[in-house]
């Protein structure tokens, strides 16, 4: 220990007076965080005031092997940002700089040590707001709630803080600086940024941050609903959802964390109510004023005894203030409590909720409970008194049962609170041997000393070292497989498909190669999912569903649709036959990505064969859960460069109960796009903005009935002074034809025989650039551009002999464009060396993720 001082202090010497402390008093305001049973004190403490310090600070642990913890304001409650034995920690307070709100592109790029609120708070003037909010959002940071994929009240409609990045600066655990994702909402490429949300530290610091942001919700409707039972008020959940409406929010206590609440703060929550239901909706007036009287009728269905209904800001601020005031509320009836995370099936609330109780009896602590009912997030508060002795240990007993139980359930030992060093004996309970291996591998990508938060996440003692260090050696194969390259080679199931990866020696796995250029590049063998078919879960009532990869998406969307329910990012070529693995791999959304977010954001887990020809699971099967690092949403945008998807499970929304389109022309790109940017931040919450920009011509999509839908376009044009005209058909004679059907199948390009199709993230601004350069380049056989999710992602139909062109474009305005499609052959497609175009050279980063699942290099890289 002495050694490590001595070195503490040659990093005080580099950094600047005052930023490196190892005063006794000043250490011990860092040695526990949220969950106060857990304590340690640390050696240091570092306390940065830029984003070069906190680099200077990673670099010099990892030279000296000296663990560290990056940590915020403190409030995990798992003891995630807990210091480590003979370590520092690094404070990113002091790096609170919004460094821009951009409101056209509905961004904000900001520092670890923001405040969530804060976010909202600047981009208020914009009419948007920041949606993750946790109930410790007026003092919780941006870095703490990255590292935990922190949730909150409304994740059912919104989804938690990873849903909500888009892109990050990271400082990883070996010091090196790398950049994920950007400022559009999608990307090229697998999705670091996905990954590296819920790492919980471990894989090093995020230095800045870009944020998706919303229009502010118009108006609210917060009804709180009171129940002389539990069972009664989690069948009110259930009716809800049944009735297809999709609220902000819906949140249960039951009554020891009501009598905390009136206690704390005189909420005038129902007198003798065994449970109380929180149900909001939010959005444009006009659809409020539809959705609040289907709640209502539902609601009168129920066994409520008392509904309240807010009437006002204050009323609506009281109601959530006993809901957000629960956790610290507790104190005022025992000395000592413990939160607990856990997730279960919507379906299986009730169940659950009377074995805690059942758990609690017979552990003779009291235990209050309070739950996100809309996703299946429980959150009992196990009351006790560390003064008696054995109590504590009581208390993690009881927690320890309730976490057996969400796994046994089939859910998660954690949603949003993280596994940290309270849950990490239990994760090997969610995943099995190898798939804990390869988070391991993938770990030690980031941080090859393991100095980045060690003891925390994996059970203690095991630091996976042993599989790491596993000789790379491919499999013996079992067969020679012919030199044929020409036809994907097909197999019958998951095993069959594990087993022929293990006889190659390089491999690409595609579907029905509807996104041809994506495996064109490559001269390797290649095998086929696509008679790997069929739906093999599906829950409506849950949000979720389950297929083997090679299932077509049309089959996805047609059983789905039976029920109502829809994917809300509108997959792509789906008529054309688009399997839902190959949709996953290739990263792509259509226009409904504007409303709910993208592909990414409704990935819940994934089942892959490793390099190593290996089965892993990862995720899960609910729609909350924040258990171990998020590996399926890695796998967007990899095109198959990774693993090989045998399985997949998706959350799904409601469908809405109408949908229509409308179009209007504009006089030129610049206006067009000032429009798009109005639209996307206006309060109509509209269902999909596009911009057809070869005919100068915006469309946009709004899901609701005709009457509210009539009434959002006559404020549209109050607001912004433009005029929309309805499509009545997918297409009709007197109009542009209706863009949805024919940009998902991408058949709105006139097709030249050399054509190929480019996907581009972009942003407001760059596809101006990109608008223009497609009109210099003129001609008949000029680009062809559509613009969709208000403007993020740019589909550009070129001509081959633009691409030299257009490759410097993009090098000019720091932009990449994947191929997507093509009308070229196989044979002119394997001229060009990979599908992106104006590609950089990959991060050390990049290349180390995958060596961690590939450790073969079994699977051909994608530049």
């Amino acid at each position: 220990m002495s050694s490590i001082m001595t070195e503490l202090r040659s990093l005080a010497e580099v950094l600047p007076p005052g930023r490196v402390s190892d005063d006794p008093s000043f250490r011990a305001a860092f040695e526990s965080d949220g969950l106060t049973a857990f304590r340690k004190r640390p050696l240091g403490v570092v306390i940065p005031e830029s984003q070069d310090e906190v680099i200077h600070a990673v670099r010099w642990c990892d030279r000296h092997r000296v663990p560290f913890v990056a940590r915020g304001s403190g409030t995990s409650l798992s003891g995630g940002s807990m210091p480590v034995d003979d370590g520092i920690v690094i404070s990113l307070n002091k790096l609170r700089r919004i460094v821009k709100v951009d409101p056209h592109n509905r961004i904000a790029v900001v520092e670890p040590g923001v405040i969530n609120l804060h976010v909202s708070n600047a981009a208020a003037p914009h009419g948007l707001y920041y949606a993750p909010d946790p109930s410790s959002q007026k003092i919780c940071t941006l870095g703490g709630n990255i590292a935990f994929n922190s949730g909150g009240a409304h994740c059912l409609k919104y989804g938690m803080t990873s849903n909500h990045v888009i892109g990050m600066k990271v400082v990883t655990a070996n010091g090196e600086v790398a950049h994920f994702g950007g400022e559009s909402v999608e990307s090229i490429g697998a999705d670091m940024t996905g990954l590296f949300c819920g790492s919980e530290g471990l894989f090093g610091i995020a230095l800045e941050i870009t944020l998706r942001l919303l229009p502010r919700p118009e108006c609210f409707h917060t009804v709180l609903i009171g129940y002389r039972s539990l069972r009664d008020a989690g069948d009110a959940v259930s009716a809800v959802i049944d009735a297809g409406l999709l609220p902000g929010a819906m949140e249960i206590m039951e009554s020891l964390a009501i009598e905390a609440a009136e206690a704390a703060t005189a909420c005038g929550y129902p007198r003798g109510a065994a449970a109380v239901l929180i149900v909001e909706l939010e959005g444009p007036r006009e659809r409020i004023e539809l959705e609040k009287q289907q709640l209502h009728e539902v609601i009168a269905r129920t066994n409520a005894f008392e509904t309240v209904v807010a009437a006002n800001s204050a009323q609506r601020d009281a109601i959530w203030g006993g809901r957000k005031s629960a956790f610290s509320a507790v104190g005022k009836l025992s000395p000592d409590f413990l939160v607990q995370d856990g997730v279960v099936p919507r379906k299986r609330l009730g169940e659950a909720l009377e074995k805690i109780q059942q758990f609690s009896e017979a552990s003779g602590l009291r235990c209050a409970n309070v739950f996100h009912a809309g996703d299946g997030n429980l959150h009992p508060l196990i009351l006790f008194d560390d003064s008696i002795e054995g109590q504590l240990e009581q208390a993690e007993a009881l927690a320890g049962q309730i976490l057996s139980l969400c796994v046994e359930m089939g859910g998660s030992i954690t949603g949003e609170h993280g596994v940290g060093i309270e849950k990490r004996e239990f994760l090997s309970q969610m995943y099995d041997p190898p798939s804990m291996a390869v988070m391991h591998r993938v770990r030690h990508a980031f941080d090859p000393h393991h100095v980045a938060n060690p003891g925390k996440m994996f059970p203690h003692g095991d630091d996976g070292r042993e599989e790491i260090t596993k000789p790379k050696t491919k499999a013996t194969s079992s067969t020679t497989r012919p030199p044929d390259l020409r036809e994907p080679i097909e197999v019958d199931s998951p095993e069959q498909l594990r087993q022929a990866i293990a006889d190659l020696d390089q491999v690409l796995v595609v579907g029905n190669q509807t996104k041809s250029p994506l495996s064109q590049f490559v001269n390797v063998p290649l095998l086929t999912t696509r008679t790997i078919s069929g739906m093999t879960e599906y829950e409506p009532s849950e949000f979720t569903f389950s297929a083997l990869a090679g299932t077509p998406v049309k089959q996805i969307v047609r059983e789905l649709a039976k029920q109502r329910q829809y994917l809300p990012f509108d997959p792509l070529l789906v008529e054309s036959g688009a399997t839902i693995g190959g949709t996953v791999a290739a990263g792509l959304s259509g226009p409904g990505r504007h409303r709910y977010g993208g592909l990414r954001d409704f990935v819940l887990g994934a089942t892959f064969v490793d390099g190593d020809a290996t089965v892993i699971k990862s995720g899960g099967r609910v729609v909350k859960n924040a258990a171990g690092f998020d590996l399926p949403k890695l796998f967007v945008g990899s095109c198959g460069r990774l693993a090989a998807m045998t399985e997949l499970t998706f959350k799904v929304f409601p469908k809405p109960v109408e949908l229509h389109s409308y179009y209007h022309r504009c006089k030129d790109h610049a206006s067009a796009l000032r429009l798009v940017a109005g639209l996307a931040r206006g309060r109509w919450e509209l269902d999909a903005i596009d911009y057809d920009a070869s005919n100068r011509a915006i469309w946009i999509r709004i899901g609701t009935t005709i009457g509210v839908a009539k009434a959002m376009l006559e404020d549209i044009h109050q607001v912004l002074s433009v005029t929309f005209q309805a499509i009545e058909r997918d297409r009709i004679e007197s109009s542009p034809p209706t863009p949805w059907l024919e940009s998902g199948q991408f058949d709105w390009p006139e097709r030249q025989p050399n054509s190929l199709v480019c996907q581009i993230p972009t942003s407001i601004e760059k596809a101006g650039y990109l608008a223009h350069w497609c009109d210099q380049q003129g001609g008949p056989k000029s680009p062809q551009l559509f613009v969709s999710v208000a403007g993020a992602v740019g589909w550009l139909a070129c001509d081959t002999l633009s691409l030299e062109s257009l490759n410097q474009f993009l090098k000019q305005h720091s932009m990449k464009a994947l191929v997507i499609t093509s009308a070229l052959s196989a044979a002119d497609m394997s001229a060009f060396r990979h599908p992106v175009i104006a590609s950089t050279e990959s991060q050390p980063i990049d290349l180390a993720v995958k060596g961690s699942l590939d450790r073969v290099a079994r699977f051909p890289n994608l530049i």
